[in-house]
């Protein structure tokens, strides 16, 4: 019965805390399933926003996992050429002839197993966007084949000698730094300054961890409306597995976010999912985030205490009790701080 009860108890206030969490969601900023409520999200999406209906070639530079593809589609719904096609293809892990067939296509008879004419996916896209990911990755004789398409909007598939031209709009994304694969002379310094007209820095997930949460409840939803589909009942998430998620410092970003939220709704047994469903790394984990060298650096010890608490209350939207829970202190020793840093 005590089992029971503690039971109904967690899943009211996960509901109540849930309840929150949507009403945050709600007043996060959106572009197209791009969620966040930080300043720096913020400023992201407004540059997005005035890039996105033009013609101009957009470089996504982040770390892997960070949703630069999910960016990639948001710029092209949001642009004049939403009506056309959207395309996408990963230049990593192809060697250079499957990438130019991938690319331009080829004619019948180009090469062993190719029995008929093929578009590419420059020609599939044309009047529409095309997604080069990990861009970086690209041989250099393909760098040279890409540049030309990229001035001009002529290429040839493999094969034959025709000319041909497409009007395609390019966004590329790398996670690796290609200024310093310009003077280790691997990477073109042409194609860099033809693809970087706009460059956009996507962040990573640990320097914005107020978004956390938010995300969660995001992936939580989704997973919830999979459930619906079979019948199955609505999972709610403990606030300590909420802190134990913004604790943590996500290598694999939103990417391994949404993967560790998918695990855990699997294998929730209870209505509530619990510190106990989180994967050995994160329940374990007493990691603290590392802040950039221009946060706290060179404040006191009280300046920094006071700054953590009130950002965590603007991330709580004032919640003192959910605050308390995630600052891992009591409600009284909360009030009292409130009180000694003035902090209403």
């Amino acid at each position: 019965m005590r089992e029971k009860v503690q039971r109904a108890a967690r899943q009211s206030l996960s509901n109540k805390e849930n309840r929150h969490l949507r009403e945050q969601l709600d007043r996060a900023f959106s572009f197209e399933g791009i969620i966040g409520s930080t300043e720096i999200m913020s400023k992201l999406i407004k540059k997005l926003r005035r890039v996105a209906n033009s013609k101009i070639t957009v470089l996504l530079i982040g770390e892997t996992g960070t949703g630069k593809d999910l960016i990639a589609q948001a710029i092209h719904v949001n642009s004049s050429r939403s009506g056309k096609p959207y395309r996408a293809i990963n230049c990593a892990g192809l060697n250079e002839n499957l990438l130019e067939s991938e690319l331009f296509g080829h004619v019948k008879g180009a090469f062993t197993g190719a029995m008929a004419d093929r578009k590419g996916i420059f020609e599939a896209a044309d009047g529409g966007t095309l997604f080069l990911d990990e861009i970086g990755d690209m041989p250099l004789t393909m760098q040279a084949k890409l540049l030309r398409t990229l001035e001009n909007g002529e290429f040839v598939p493999v094969g034959s000698s025709d000319v041909r031209i497409v009007d395609v709009r390019v966004i590329a994304a790398t996670h690796q730094n290609l200024t310093e694969m310009i003077q280790q002379n691997t990477f073109r310094e042409d194609l860099f300054y033809r693809l970087n007209q706009v460059q956009l820095a996507v962040p990573a997930l640990r320097s914005r961890r107020e978004d956390i949460p938010l995300l969660a409840d995001h992936f939580l939803e989704q997973a919830n409306k999979e459930r619906q589909a079979l019948g199955l009942e609505n999972l709610t998430m403990d606030s300590e597995v909420l802190r134990k998620l913004t604790a943590f410092g996500w290598p694999g970003n939103v990417r391994q976010l949404q993967s560790v939220i998918g695990a855990m709704v699997v294998q929730a047994d209870d209505p509530v999912i619990t510190v106990d469903n989180l994967p050995d790394p994160i329940r374990g984990s007493t990691e603290i985030v590392p802040l950039a060298p221009s946060g706290y650096t060179g404040l006191s010890m009280a300046d920094v205490e006071k700054m953590h608490i009130a950002n965590t209350l603007k991330l709580t939207s004032g919640n003192r009790e959910k605050a308390a829970k995630m600052l891992g202190i009591g409600a009284r020793t909360l009030y009292r701080k409130l009180k000694e840093y003035d902090l209403t």
